[in-house]
């Protein structure tokens, strides 16, 4: 015997298929709709009309284009070794190669924008530092930090070669075992 919250949902998939039945009933009355217009090759001439559009558009042309580069280079050196030019990155000194110097944020004093621009913070965790902050004063350090929600060990050490810390964590601030929990009533 079903319950009758059961019996409620058989009802309303009931209602649902007699109206599915009604309406395709007042459709095939009035003539019925086909929903493809035509004949099978107007139907054929649409589909060409689409992949020709999509084989020309030009990111996929773009991309075409250096891929054929790239395979001809390749055959270049494959015919003529010796002759062939080196690729350029075999041209630039290590040094060059080294990633640009990171500037440290001070996320005891940086804006949301600054905070955004860190690895694997969007604008929402982002929001959540500067409201900690300024709710509980400035972090001091990286152990600060995680007192954020959504801020762990992992996220810590991510950013722990990208940040700075200017301020002196206040002594009463939650830890990161308080995250997410209340501060206790003062006295």
């Amino acid at each position: 015997m079903p319950t009758p919250a059961e019996r409620q949902a058989l009802l309303f998939f009931a209602a649902v298929a007699a109206l599915g039945v009604g309406v395709n009933a007042w459709r095939a009355a009035r003539g019925g709709e086909r929903l493809v217009q035509g004949s099978p090759s107007d139907l054929a001439a649409q589909i060409a009309r689409v992949d020709s559009a999509v084989a020309h558009s030009p990111s996929r042309e773009a991309g075409r284009a250096a891929l054929r580069k790239r395979n001809a280079d390749k055959a270049a050196r494959k015919r003529n070794p010796e002759s062939a030019a080196p690729p350029a990155a075999a041209l630039s000194s290590p040094i060059s190669r080294l990633p640009s110097p990171i500037s440290l944020i001070d996320l005891d004093l940086a804006p949301t924008a600054s905070i955004e621009s860190l690895p694997r913070i969007g604008p929402a965790l982002a929001a959540r530092i500067v409201a900690n902050r300024d709710s509980f004063g400035a972090f001091g350090s990286l152990d600060g930090l995680q007192r954020v929600k959504g801020v762990g060990a992992a996220m810590a050490k991510a950013l722990r070669d990208r940040v700075t810390f200017s301020g002196v964590a206040r002594a009463d601030a939650p830890t990161r075992k308080d995250k997410g929990r209340r501060r206790p009533a003062a006295p």
